[in-house]
């Protein structure tokens, strides 16, 4: 995966300043998973039953490509992003949100903070929708949501992001939600070119109110 994940419309990643929760130990049964919504979205832990929904994205050659993913050979796959996903929340290292849509019988996508081994305040947050899904703005609705929950719950004092500077529709969603271009850059892993922006916490909880 690249350092600045790129979507035609709906891969995105975000970089966070929070404090990771205190999950060491433990699982999603016995850690209260934070499941969040929206007017069309519900985000919740992910199950198995989501594994054929994510290997038909995760098998999406184009979507694969701008998110610089490999594309898996077999579903199998699908089991191991599962057990990881389990176990990135298990570690304390990750939360991992499957997205459901209301009116919808599968997930349509994921969304991810990750926080850093390093700086207890860092952290990326990355989403992926299928296909089907992009172009309705319910990336930005995700996104905002969490946000939400990164500032008012894990008490954030700064948000920045990453994205392809092909990533015309991430660089939407990032102005969309006030964040403030910091700079551009090459990913060494790939030698994309790529955007950066931050959106400070005195900022951002008044922008995702509205």
């Amino acid at each position: 995966m690249t350092a600045c994940l790129a979507d035609g419309f709906l891969v995105a990643a975000f970089r966070l300043s929070l404090a990771p929760p205190q999950v060491e130990n433990a699982s999603m049964e016995t850690v209260r998973f934070p499941k969040l919504t929206t007017p069309r979205l519900v985000l919740r832990a992910p199950r198995k039953r989501d594994i054929p929904a994510w290997f038909a994205r995760a098998t999406d050659v184009e979507s694969a490509s701008l998110a610089g993913d490999p594309v898996p050979d077999d579903i199998s796959a699908g089991e191991r992003w599962f057990a990881r996903s389990r176990q990135r929340f298990a570690d304390g290292t990750a939360i991992q949100w499957s997205i459901d849509q209301v009116g919808v019988s599968e997930a349509i996508g994921t969304i991810t903070l990750s926080f850093g081994a390093t700086d207890a305040k860092a952290a990326a947050l990355g989403f992926v929708l299928a296909r089907a899904h992009w172009g309705h703005g319910l990336g930005s609705e995700a996104a905002r949501e969490v946000l939400r929950y990164a500032f008012e719950t894990l008490a954030l004092e700064r948000v920045t992001g990453e994205a392809a500077a092909r990533n015309f529709a991430s660089v939407r969603i990032f102005a969309k939600l006030g964040f403030k271009h910091v700079e551009s850059f090459i990913d060494e892993s790939d030698g994309e070119r790529c955007e950066r922006f931050t959106l400070d916490r005195d900022i951002g909880p008044s922008l995702l109110a509205s």
